[in-house]
């Protein structure tokens, strides 16, 4: 550890100090960390991290932060003893719902039906027919309409108020888009199973009628749920003072994902009351392309960039792009999806080739864009920092590049196999950014900041190998059978390996979820029971006199009436009146605990704390 230089006599806190250890010594630099944006991140000691750490992923200048810790160290020297929140609230672990049904759903349903669906197409040897479509697009937005939303809510729900440095707006209202997406998500995906019908089995099958109303429901439910969280992002960016390069690309990633909720309502209904294939064919093709590229590209991989900028450079120690860059990220994803997503609609009816290549155009500059942020964070770089998170990451982003060469050469494959378009082909293509490219980079940043949040130390979490590779041998394996199914002669082959490919992806996501189940239950272990259920309201000797005046602010007065004329100071009423029980308080002043006692409780008798 550490000194400080030029610190005054005291505990000289330095640089590589264990947040725990340093909190659990000096109770009150937990305030100045929660100032900075900790709020009750890492349990009641914090992260498993150093303080430099700290520094750099919430950008505060180390030295103002070490000097303002050791003044706080210096005022509660010799105050040791059990840590407990200072001002708990519940979403200060807001991401934990979030995270818990995100994966619950991925394992239970979303991939678990995906390998599936992808077992029976491989086995029946018909990779695109072989199972009713609705399978399918339950499947799809199982993943990107709700594993993906989820995580992304709940990651931006605890961590974005923090990067701010500000507190979480509205945050049962938050709370609420929780459920609302969850149910939403729940019936539109039962409503699968029934519409669109099975025409590709049986032709002139009338859409079912509830399974319709009940999954429109489910739709509105969703893009209800996506409103309220974009109206929430939105507030916490306007009343943060903190602003970020990121912060345009975050929100131009919510505004694609708006428009896809959207879009899933139109689209549920236009795809459900097909009645012949040759309509629902058309329809698909033309709709389908730009829905998906909405999702993937559009919220997705502009929320990765972001978040990238955000995160990644300072959490792993990589290099700090320009802000130059971040505008290049935005005008140039944003551009290439005004490309993308008109190409396919208009290119059915037209059969006009040139619009064709400005979808190819579109890729080329996703691809490019890619890989120049690769360079510019320095991602394949050596990083001052590594732990097991950062394998995911970075085969993440891998997988983003393989699966962008592959959208670019569909029409040099489609040549070589002389075909005008090859399904198999363009499944494999899909799944390399949504399994490859989107799912490992939430599997790399969860297990990343699970642990942290959970105050578990990550270099003693499990490393996760087993779940990186099969994450990626199930995902190579699907590609290259899916591939190979255009080859008559591989037929077998390929569907015996693609229907294995799923089941070996899907253990692996199983793997990974039940360590984040892990570390989220491990952490809530550390927080003391009456923590976790809320402070009680009674005043007693030991409470502390900041939680005496969260709770009942019009306390204040009777303090000041008694000399407590510090508290009058705003600062210090956030900062060491939080660490000072109303008995240290008395015997520092001088002052009766006895008749402090009974005024306080006279003054607040009948009033109702605030919440």
């Amino acid at each position: 550890m550490q000194e400080v230089k030029g610190a005054e006599k005291g505990p000289f806190i330095g640089p590589d100090w264990d947040i725990q250890e340093m909190v659990r010594k000096y109770p009150s630099t937990r305030i100045v960390l929660d100032r900075y944006g900790l709020q009750g991140c890492g349990g009641p000691e914090g992260p498993k991290e150093s303080v430099a750490w700290f520094a750099r992923v919430h950008q505060v200048d180390l030295d103002r932060l070490l000097e303002e810790l050791n003044q706080a160290a210096r005022y509660s020297a010799g105050e040791t003893g059990q840590v407990s929140y200072l001002s708990f609230q519940p979403e200060d672990t807001i991401y934990q719902p979030f995270f818990l049904t995100a994966s619950l759903l991925a394992v239970a349903f979303g991939a678990f039906w995906g390998a599936v669906s992808l077992a029976l197409m491989g086995i029946t040897g018909g990779m695109q027919f072989g199972v009713p479509y609705g399978w399918l697009l339950a499947h799809g937005q199982s993943l990107l309409g709700g594993f993906v939303v989820l995580m992304a809510m709940g990651f931006a729900y605890q961590a974005l108020p923090r990067f701010q440095q500000t507190r979480l707006p509205y945050p049962r209202l938050a709370f609420l888009t929780w459920p609302l997406l969850l149910i939403g998500i729940l019936l539109q995906l039962s409503s699968h199973f029934f519409v669109p019908p099975p025409i590709f089995q049986t032709e002139g099958v009338s859409p079912s009628l509830p399974a319709l109303v009940i999954g429109s429901i489910g739709t509105v439910l969703q893009l209800a749920a996506v409103s309220i969280f974009l109206f929430i992002i939105i507030t916490t960016l306007r009343i943060s003072s903190k602003r970020g390069s990121y912060d345009l690309l975050i929100l131009s990633s919510l505004f694609w994902l708006a428009l896809s909720s959207v879009g899933n309502i139109v689209l549920f209904l236009y795809w459900g009351t097909v009645t012949d294939s040759p309509t629902f064919v058309h329809r698909v093709g033309s709709w389908n392309a730009p829905f998906r590229d909405i999702q993937v590209l559009g919220f997705a991989g502009q929320l990765i960039l972001g978040i990238s900028l955000r995160f990644l450079p300072y959490a792993y120690g990589l290099k700090v792009p320009s802000p130059k860059w971040s505008k290049v990220l935005l005008i140039a994803s944003n551009g290439a999806l005004l490309l993308m997503v008109p190409a396919f609609p208009l290119y059915i009816p037209t059969r006009n080739p040139a619009l064709l290549v400005l979808y190819w155009f579109g890729l080329l500059t996703w691809l490019i864009l890619l890989i120049g942020h690769v360079r510019q964070i320095g991602l394949l770089g050596r990083p001052q920092e590594t732990d097991r998170s950062l394998k995911f990451i970075r085969a993440a982003f891998l997988w983003g590049i393989f699966g962008l060469v592959m959208g670019l050469f569909t029409p040099l494959y489609g040549f070589a196999t002389g075909q005008s378009f090859s399904h198999n082909y363009w499944a494999a293509y899909r799944h390399t950014l949504t399994a490859g490219f989107i799912l490992l980079m939430i599997v790399g940043v969860s297990s990343k900041v699970t642990p942290i949040l959970s105050g578990v130390d990550i270099r003693s979490s499990n490393p996760l190998w087993t779940s990186f590779l099969l994450l990626n041998l199930g995902n190579l394996g699907r590609i290259v059978g899916q591939v190979l199914m255009d080859l008559p002669a591989m037929t077998t082959m390929a569907g015996v390996l693609s229907a294995a490919s799923g089941f070996v992806q899907w253990a692996g996501l199983v793997l990974w979820a039940d360590d984040l189940w892990h570390t989220i239950a491990q952490g809530r272990r550390l927080i003391p029971s009456s923590v976790a259920e809320g402070s009680a309201s009674e005043i007693t000797p030991t409470s502390r006199v900041g939680e005496i005046l969260d709770r009942y602010p019009e306390s204040l007065n009777v303090f000041l009436r008694y000399g407590f004329t510090p508290l009058a100071n705003p600062v210090l009423r956030k900062t060491m009146a939080r660490v000072v029980t109303l008995e240290q308080a008395c015997r520092h002043h001088g002052v009766d605990l006895s008749s402090l006692l009974k005024d306080l409780h006279d003054h607040i008798r009948g009033k109702a704390p605030t919440q």
